[in-house]
């Protein structure tokens, strides 16, 4: 049974990583967790001006105009989340102007050349994106993204061998946003996938009826190896039962026609046969027999005489 479409098809999972080696993200996120000196921050810089055209023009098939706005978003997480760690780093104060100048140009300038220019960094995100709860935020997008996806391959989704894992896997996701949701900080997002209320995305889990899936598959797995089970016991009683019923025919041709006349005469030539062929075996051991008294007579008179003559000696 073909799989069809499974949790790592959801945006969240499939998106999650495309801008990591475009921004060097590990090298980053490094210099920041060891607080290393701005000579690596600058060489990280370089690295950015280096990768990020390549990285953009690789993920430009998978980027389609429909999720573009939110493939950049994903990246403003990202980059202004970045930034802002930077900035509150020590001694990178006097640094942080020119750093993050440098590596807004590069990324404007690629998103330019590919015709993205809904995509270029500016004050303004700025502002927003560095908000101190952005983590929540970009968590809330995803699970909106998720649930939009959702709505929308619904079909394919009820009748994929991964439905319930699918289907577990986004209503923990939204157990756990309405802990983290605030309606008057996190409201703009509802807007982006014109979402009026959370009230929608549990109306959304309720059409996610699985018609299909791999306990279906394995109940019929289950169901042929009983079955084979069932046939495989029952193999000797047919044997018997075949005997059974083949031995009255057999009886029959025997008594009631010269089929039995025939077996009858076989069978006592060769008993006759047998008999004589007995007979003369008997008399040739027999023959052997005294045959071998009569040399073992005369070895015992030699063997006597030899002795004899030892002894007189």
């Amino acid at each position: 049974m073909a799989t069809g479409i499974s949790v790592d098809e959801l945006p969240s999972k499939k998106y999650k990583n495309i801008w990591d080696e475009g921004i060097c993200y590990s090298e980053i996120t490094d210099i920041i967790t060891d607080k290393k000196n701005s000579v690596d921050a600058f060489r990280w810089v370089e690295n950015v001006k280096k990768n990020f055209s390549n990285n953009l023009k690789q993920q430009k098939g998978i980027i389609d105009d429909k999720t573009l706005e939110k493939r950049c978003r994903d990246l403003y997480y990202l980059i202004y989340g970045i930034l802002n760690q930077l900035k509150n780093l020590r001694n990178y104060d006097h640094i942080y102007n020119g750093i993050k100048a440098t590596v807004s140009s590069h990324i404007d300038s690629a998103f330019i050349n590919l015709k993205y220019a809904n995509c270029m960094m500016n004050d303004t995100k700025e502002n927003y994106y560095a908000q101190p709860n952005i983590k929540d935020k970009k968590y809330i997008d995803d699970i909106f993204e998720d649930i939009k996806y959702i709505d929308s391959n619904i079909s394919d989704i009820n009748s994929s061998s991964k439905c319930n894992e699918i289907k577990e896997h986004i209503v923990e996701k939204i157990s756990s946003l309405k802990t983290t949701y605030n309606s008057e900080r996190d409201s703009d997002i509802l807007k982006y996938y014109e979402f009026k209320s959370l009230d929608e995305l549990d109306n959304i889990i309720k059409k996610i009826k699985c018609t299909s899936n791999g306990e279906t598959e394995q109940l019929e797995l289950t169901g042929s190896s009983h079955e084979a089970s069932q046939l495989s016991g029952n193999i000797p009683m047919i044997v018997i039962y075949s005997f059974l019923g083949f031995l009255p025919v057999c009886l029959f041709l025997y008594k009631a026609t010269p089929v039995g006349t025939w077996l009858k005469i076989r069978i006592k030539k060769k008993i006759k046969l047998d008999n004589n062929l007995s007979e003369e075996t008997e008399n040739e051991i027999l023959e052997e027999t005294s045959e071998c008294v009569r040399n073992n007579l005369h070895d015992d008179k030699y063997s006597i005489l030899y002795h004899s003559t030892g002894y007189s000696k």
